[in-house]
C-alpha cells in the first residue's frame, strides 16, 4: 500500500518518538532497525525516500535541532519538552531545513497538524512560533 506523505509523516515521528525514548532510557537501538519495524517492511530500501531522507537527517543533525530550538524556547529546557514535541520539532526541520524535501509553510502545517493530533489542545501554538522562527 503507497503512503501519502502525511502517513509518511507520521511513521517517521513515531519512528523518531521511539529512538527519542530509547535514548532517554539508555537502551541501544539500531535506527534502519527502528524505521524498518515502524513501516512493517523487510528492508530499508522498501522505505519511501522522503520518510528516509528526513529521518536519517533528523538524527543526524538532532544537536544542532535541540540547539535551534531551544534558542526559542522561553524558560524551557528542549529536553523538558514532552518527547512527541521533541520528535515534532526534529521532523519538521529536518524535513524543511535539512532534506529541504518541503518548503517552510508545508512543513509548519504538517507538524502543526500532528501537534492537534497528538499534544495537548494548546501546545500546537508554541510548535508553531518556535517553527516559524527556526525554520
Amino acid at each position: 500500500m503507497e503512503l501519502n506523505r502525511m502517513q509518511l509523516r507520521e511513521k517517521v515521528l513515531e519512528c523518531l518518538y521511539s529512538c527519542l525514548m530509547k535514548e532517554k532510557v539508555n537502551n541501544d537501538y539500531d535506527p534502519k532497525e527502528e524505521l524498518i519495524n515502524v513501516f512493517d517492511v523487510s528492508s530499508f530500501s522498501d522505505i519511501d525516500l522522503f520518510a528516509q531522507e528526513i529521518f536519517v537527517k533528523a538524527l543526524i543533525n538532532k544537536e544542532e535541532i535541540t540547539a535551534k530550538v531551544q534558542n526559542h524556547l522561553n524558560k524551557w529546557k528542549f529536553e523538558r519538552l514532552n518527547l512527541i514535541a521533541q520528535a515534532i520539532f526534529l521532523l519538521a526541520i529536518s524535513e524543511a531545513s535539512y532534506a529541504k524535501a518541503s518548503d517552510k509553510k508545508v512543513a509548519i502545517d504538517c507538524a502543526i497538524e500532528l501537534a492537534k493530533r497528538y499534544l495537548d489542545a494548546s501546545d500546537y501554538k508554541y510548535i508553531n512560533a518556535v517553527l516559524d522562527k527556526v525554520i
